[in-house]
Parts: structure tokens; C-alpha cells; sequence
């Protein structure tokens, strides 16, 4: 199909509502989707205040998952939102959040999403500026272990030679945020971040917990 999905606030494009609200696991198969959420719900996943969702797979498609401003691009929303495993298995994907939100992974203040497993697909994941490209949002969010085995992947947080960014490329975003291991083994990599962090590891003031690249059939270029 061919689906145009958005939330003016609170809410997310795709997934769930304000304040509590719940779904289940969201599963895209393919078609060419545009889901977005003005404010606070992320793009495709949890809405804001102690929202969430169940495991969010893409096996396919042409999407386009935004949150102007605290959630996630696809993840988590706003102050405690949750949601369980992002795994991407192909697609052409293009995911961001306009500032406190991770591109993928967790929203803003003390929310957070389960593991991220990418194995394929054309994927940009972006945060404007404090969340990660790939990985946790800002303000003591998280995410569990971040897995890469496979796709072309760009991942960026602000700008690198920026003021902004402040979150990782890949990892955890800005202030007491935080993100398990992160194991490349796969796949063509770009990553990028301002001032003040990591292209791979930790954002400003935060903490990951290892990295793992392996050689062979990865190429991974962090900046």
C-alpha cells in the first residue's frame, strides 16, 4: 500500500496514544509509508508519557518515520515512553527525530526500547541534536544492545564540527543515557556526530557498555 500516517502531538504516525497508551507489535512487510509525529510520539512506535509498544520489525518497504521534536524516529516517544526490539531486515528506510530523539531507538527523558538488530536494508537514521543517531535519546534514556550484521548505513547526530549533535552516531545520546553492546559484523557504515561525543560509543555525559567491529565483510567509516 501506499499509507500517509500522522500525529500532530503527543501522539505517533504509527503506534500508540497519549499517556499510558498501549499496542501491540507493529510488523511492516513492505509498500511505501510516511509516518510522522509533530511532537513528544515518535515517528513509528510509543506516543508520550509512559506510553508503549510491543517489537517493531521491518522486512521491507520504502519508509519515511519522523518526530519533529522528543520522540524517536522509530522507537520510543516522550517521559518514559518503552518499546520492545527494532529489527530491520531490508528496505529503504529514513528515520529521524528534529531534536532529543534518537533517529532510531529511544525518545526523551527516561525512556527507552529493548535490542536493535539491523541486518539489512538502505537505512539513514538521524537525530538533529542530544540523541543518537542509532541508540538512545536524551536525558537518561536507553536502549539495550544495538546489532548490526548487514545493510548500508548512515547514522548520524548533528553535524560533525557542529555545536549540535552531543549524541553518538551510533549509541547512547546526551546526558545520563545509555546503551548495551554494540556489535558490527556486517555491512556498509557511515557515522557521524558533533562536538562532544563519540561516531561510535557514548554521547556527552552517558555511557555504553562495549564495542565489538569485526573485519571481513564490514566497512565502517566513524567520524
Amino acid at each position: 500500500g501506499d499509507i500517509t500516517a500522522s500525529a500532530g502531538t503527543r501522539g505517533t504516525g504509527i503506534g500508540s496514544g497519549y499517556v499510558y497508551g498501549t499496542c501491540g507489535d507493529i510488523t511492516i512487510n513492505g509498500g511505501t509509508i510516511n509516518a510522522s509525529s509533530g511532537n513528544y510520539g515518535a515517528g513509528i512506535g510509543s506516543g508520550f508519557d509512559h506510553s508503549s509498544c510491543g517489537n517493531i520489525t521491518i522486512n521491507g518497504g520504502n519508509i519515511t518515520a519522523s518526530s519533529g521534536s522528543d520522540g524517536a524516529g522509530i522507537g520510543s516517544g516522550y517521559s518514559y515512553g518503552t518499546c520492545g526490539d527494532i529489527t530491520i531486515n531490508g528496505g529503504t528506510i529514513n528515520a529521524s527525530s528534529g531534536s532529543f530523539g534518537a533517529g532510531i531507538g529511544s525518545g526523551h527523558k527516561n525512556s527507552s526500547c529493548d535490542d536493535i538488530k539491523i541486518a539489512g536494508g538502505n537505512i539513514t537514521a538521524s537525530a538533529g541534536q542530544q540523541g543518537a543517531g542509532i541508540g538512545s535519546g536524551f536525558t537518561s534514556s536507553s536502549c539495550g544492545n544495538i546489532t548490526i550484521t548487514g545493510g548500508t548505513i548512515i547514522a548520524k547526530s548533528g553535524n560533525p564540527g557542529s555545536n549540535y549533535g552531543n549524541g553518538a552516531g551510533i549509541g547512547s545520546g546526551y546526558d545520563y543515557s545509555s546503551c548495551g553492546d554494540i556489535t558490527i559484523s556486517g555491512g556498509d557504515i557511515t557515522v557521524s556526530s558533533g562536538y562532544y561525543c563519540a561516531g561510535i560509543g557514548s554521547g556527552y555525559f552517558s555511557s555504553f557498555s562495549s564495542i565489538v567491529i569485526s573485519v571481513g565483510i564490514t566497512q565502517v567509516k566513524a567520524t
